[in-house]
């Protein structure tokens, strides 16, 4: 497969790490990378990048419409969450928090995807790739509340989009990620104890990287997945299993 592909939250990250791995498998020529945040990132090659806040229907509609071409791979990867600001218990997010909060996250990591696919989905064509950046947070119960609600949602809504597109040979999966030290995990724990968190929950010991995550999106968005569709792969080194006896 080669043509542009879309990925939202491609700035930084796991989303930069896609990009570059999309780019280096030959599975896109070039990606437009989305992101609310672009300001100091170094310009790469076969690489564009659109300031475009996801859960703004207009604004993803004015830039897609500025690319001039139809997108064959789709990465929903943006996504997040925020910490309560004013919680001091050590539970750094509230089973009862703010309303305006709760729906922030949802907009971000739910939302955002239909909205972005609402706008390029119905011009791609058969062979086309849609791949959605979950989490283990949405697989197993926690205390991330929105963020593993709106995962969870994403989850169920990959399995559905997969099978309404299926007949239009449209692909839809989704990657789970599993303990990367993100933004997210930097608002509740110290580096050193997301280490021990990892060493202590990971049956394989050891946490993910941003590359590894990356490998199987663009895997997923190949036609070496050419009959995977609807699946959820959790890259975790084994978190969603539990541990080892």
């Amino acid at each position: 497969m080669s043509g542009l592909a879309i990925v939202t939250g491609g700035a930084r990250g796991i989303g930069a790490a896609i990009v570059d791995a999309l780019i280096a498998d030959g599975v896109a020529d070039h990606v437009a990378a989305f992101d609310l945040d672009v300001e100091g990132t170094e310009p790469r090659s076969n690489v564009s990048l659109h300031r475009c806040d996801v859960t703004d229907v207009e604004q993803v509609r004015a830039v897609v419409e500025s690319l001039g071409e139809q997108a064959c791979v789709l990465v929903n990867n943006a996504g997040g969450g925020k910490a309560h600001p004013e919680r001091t218990d050590g539970m750094p997010f509230d089973p009862f928090g703010p309303v305006d909060m709760w729906r922030e996250s949802v907009d971000l990591n739910l939302s955002s995807a239909h909205l972005v696919t609402s706008v390029v989905g119905p011009g791609m064509g058969s062979g086309s790739a849609i791949c959605n950046t979950a989490s283990i947070a949405g697989l197993m119960p926690n205390a991330l509340f929105a963020y593993a609600a709106a995962k969870a949602g994403l989850i169920h809504w990959t399995k559905c989009m997969a099978l309404a597109l299926a007949p239009a040979g449209v692909r839809v999966n989704a990657v789970a990620p599993g303990f990367i030290y993100t933004r997210l995990w930097e608002q509740m724990l110290p580096r050193a104890m997301f280490e021990q968190m990892v060493g202590a929950a990971v049956p394989m010991a050891s946490e993910q990287t941003p590359a590894q995550i990356a490998d199987t999106v663009s895997f997923l968005c190949s036609s070496r997945a050419a009959q995977v569709t609807g699946q959820v792969v959790a890259v975790d080194g084994g978190s969603v299993l539990g541990r080892p006896r």
